[in-house]
């Protein structure tokens, strides 16, 4: 079985130990088998669930990258037009994977970092309730914008009965994890730990003001670009990524052995995350019809935000592998490997909106590829694959066996790597010749378009080779669940 990270000890001398400093456990804790028992149906139910809806985004986006190498494809049918498959493939991987596996992890996490089970039969039936009634929020609304039903808003594009049952559910979770925290067996909180609140506690205001001000009680229209430029920019920054981090702080340190470096540098960059996360979107207005201050705002935080970047790469990057145990250098297992490329991913995606940010950069750039490169970095990157190290690592603690197909675990990692960094070579050079033919007069917009598809076959490769990826942690997790029952005997 998977090497247990969390060791739950009952004396009350025992001490969790973090970046050096100690925090002695009060009263005692819970067995991780119990808390593993308690968690199971859960967190693999919201695994599951997630694992499944990208292949189907995957899929989806396999199709959208093939109808600008062939624009004929599926013509024909009217509902699976480019407008209606590109917001159903958008929702399906930011609702239907990327939240769901957080909601997995952070419930994995807050857990056992706080050393309780999530409770009784009522709370457990309180979380499967929920998981239901977000799978079929899912579900029925992209049917919805299939059918034309669209709200139309970018990111929010549900029905308004549909992100209101996301809205519910997500409440219904996430509480059981804060009173989790709140009950936590250690005095002072772990990083990973202030980073899982802050997600938990974001995706309510930043998702519920959004829909309020966009969809449920639409404001006038010259305020709803910018909402909804804040909206995009917090989903990424405030909620979906410090469950990100709270992986790679939470669970590096202890599948390396040792302490987090520079532990005391991690306060300043959980709080700049936290001021400047919410406003990187705004960077997109730069140039538009807002207020100058808001567009030189978003370059600002655009540029500051490589701050909070370069301490996770300080505290992440400088921690040394264990001497000691040939296991836990870098490299050697699959969860590993997956939390060093979302922390990869992260660096360069700081960079990248660094760049970006300058005017003069973002004006030639701003409506090419490589926005959606960054994009495809937020998601793909620094989110998807921690939240993969997750899964990775918590099905076989919850299973209380090694599940994994080795083989299989092997395919998606390099199928994922292979096809992630070539969708966002493709994007950033064509995007980049993309740019400089729009800011040449000289050059007509055809012969623009010409340029362009070469990169469009590429990024159709990239896509295929991710939804094989995707297809292989289905496969690979199907596996593991149906080889044995799903109560084992310990």
């Amino acid at each position: 079985m998977s090497a247990n990270l969390f060791p739950v000890h009952h004396s009350e001398d025992a001490q969790k130990v973090e970046g050096g400093t100690g925090c002695v456990a009060q009263g005692g804790g819970i067995d991780s088998l119990e808390i593993d028992d308690s968690l199971r149906i859960p967190v693999l139910a919201l695994f599951g669930n997630a694992v499944h809806w990208l292949i189907v985004a995957a899929l989806i986006s396999m199709v959208l990258s093939l109808k600008l190498v062939i624009p004929d494809f599926l013509g024909g049918i009217g509902f699976l037009n480019y407008g209606r498959l590109a917001p159903v493939a958008r929702d399906l991987f930011l609702y239907g994977w990327a939240s769901q596996a957080a909601l997995a992890a952070g419930l994995w996490l807050t857990s056992r970092l706080s050393g309780r089970p999530i409770g009784g039969v009522v709370h457990s039936t309180l979380l499967i309730c929920a998981i239901v009634l977000w799978n079929l929020a899912v579900l029925l609304g992209s049917l919805a914008i299939l059918a034309g039903y669209s709200t139309g808003v970018e990111w929010l594009e549900y029905p308004n009965w549909a992100s209101g049952g996301l809205f519910v559910a997500f409440l219904l979770i996430a509480l059981r994890s804060l009173l989790l925290f709140d009950c936590r067996i250690n005095d002072r909180a772990e990083v990973a730990q202030w980073y899982l609140v802050a997600g938990f506690c974001s995706f309510p205001w930043v998702y519920g003001t959004a829909n309020l001000l966009l969809t449920w009680k639409p404001v006038q229209a010259s305020a709803q670009g910018p909402i909804q430029a804040w909206f995009s920019g917090s989903f990424l920054a405030l909620w979906l990524l410090p469950i990100a981090l709270s992986a790679l702080y939470a669970l590096i340190p202890r599948l390396l052995g040792e302490h987090l470096h520079r532990r005391s540098l991690a306060p300043l960059g959980f709080w700049s995350l936290q001021m400047l996360g919410g406003w990187n979107g705004i960077s997109r207005l730069l140039g538009g019809p807002v207020p100058a201050w808001m567009g030189a705002a978003g370059v600002v935080s655009s540029v500051l935000f490589l701050i909070p970047v370069i301490i996770i790469a300080i505290n992440i990057f400088g921690i040394p592998p264990s001497s000691s145990d040939d296991e836990a250098s870098i490299g050697k297992s699959i969860p590993e490997r997956f939390l060093f490329l979302g922390a990869y991913a992260l660096v360069t995606l700081g960079v990248l909106m660094a760049i970006c940010g300058w005017p003069a950069i973002g004006g030639v750039l701003g409506f090419t590829g490589v926005m959606e490169a960054r994009t495809q970095l937020w998601l793909l990157g620094a989110v998807s694959f921690p939240l993969f190290g997750v899964l990775y690592q918590a099905v076989p603690n919850l299973l209380g066996r090694e599940c994994w197909n080795k083989a299989f675990s092997e395919f998606h990692y390099w199928l994922s790597l292979v096809g992630f960094w070539l969708l966002i070579g493709m994007l950033l050079l064509g995007g980049l010749f993309t740019g400089l033919a729009l800011s040449d007069p000289t050059i007509s917009f055809l012969n623009i378009t010409s340029y362009d598809f070469p990169f469009h076959v590429m990024e159709w490769v990239a896509q295929l080779i991710l939804l094989a990826a995707a297809m292989m942690l289905g496969f690979n997790l199907t596996r593991a669940l149906a080889v044995e029952q799903l109560f084992p005997k310990r």
